[in-house]
C-alpha cells in the first residue's frame, strides 16, 4: 500500500523528528491547489498559515512525500498529530472506491486529477479551514488591508512568527499576501528584526 502526503507550508520546512521520521523526501510536483496565507493559527501565536481556499489566493504546485506507514490509518494519524488537526481536517484520496477509509471532507478536483495519475492507493493532505475572520485583529473578512492590519496587531512573538512562516515558505509558494508583504518595507524590517534576534 502506497501513500502519498501533500504538504506546502510547514511540513516542508519546520523539522518534526517525530513526523518526519515516518516519510521520504519531498518532491516538488505535486498538484496544483489554489493557496492563501488565510488562517489564523493558534499554534504559531496568532500567525497567518496557509490553507486551500477557492477563491482568494493564487494557484500553486505544491509538493508530495511517500509515507513510510504500510498502514494508511497510521499516515493519517501522523499528518493530524503533526498538524493538530481533527479525524475531518484530513482529507483522503483513495484508489479504491470501496476502501474502508472514509472521507470525511470533499476531494479538490485537482488532487483527483494528479492522484489518477499515480501509482498511489491513497493521498492524504491537511484540509484545515480559513478562520480569519473570527479570530483575526478587527475580525474583518480576509482581505491584503486586513491581513497586513493583523500583523501589525500581533505582539513581538507573534509578529516573529508571522514573518518567519511567510518568509520560509517554499518559494513555489506565491500568493497575493506574500507578494504585498515581501515588497512592504515595515514587513522586511521585522523579518531582518527576527532573523537577528
Amino acid at each position: 500500500m502506497k501513500t502519498a502526503i501533500i504538504g506546502w507550508g510547514s511540513l516542508l520546512w519546520d523539522d518534526r523528528p517525530q513526523f518526519d521520521q515516518h516519510h521520504g523526501p519531498w518532491f516538488y510536483d505535486g498538484p496544483r491547489l489554489r493557496l492563501e496565507f488565510s488562517r489564523v493559527s493558534v499554534r504559531r501565536q496568532k500567525a497567518l498559515t496557509l490553507v486551500i481556499e477557492k477563491t482568494i489566493g493564487s494557484e500553486c504546485q505544491v509538493a508530495y512525500t511517500v509515507s513510510h506507514r504500510e498502514d494508511v490509518r497510521n499516515a493519517i494519524e501522523d499528518l493530524q498529530i503533526r498538524e493538530g488537526a481533527t479525524p475531518k481536517q484530513v482529507g483522503v484520496w483513495r484508489k479504491d472506491p470501496h476502501s474502508e477509509i472514509p472521507l470525511l471532507r470533499e476531494v479538490p478536483p485537482s488532487i483527483d486529477q494528479w492522484a489518477r495519475l499515480t501509482d498511489f492507493d491513497y493521498v492524504l493532505w491537511t484540509g484545515l479551514p480559513n478562520n480569519f475572520k473570527q479570530l483575526s485583529y478587527g475580525q474583518a473578512d480576509f482581505s491584503l488591508a486586513a491581513a497586513g492590519a493583523h500583523i501589525r496587531s500581533l505582539d513581538e512573538i507573534g509578529q516573529a512568527k508571522a514573518v518567519e512562516y511567510i518568509f520560509r515558505a517554499p518559494e513555489f509558494i506565491q500568493t497575493p499576501l506574500r507578494s504585498e508583504l515581501e515588497s512592504a518595507e515595515w514587513f522586511r524590517l521585522l523579518w531582518e528584526r527576527t532573523r537577528n534576534a
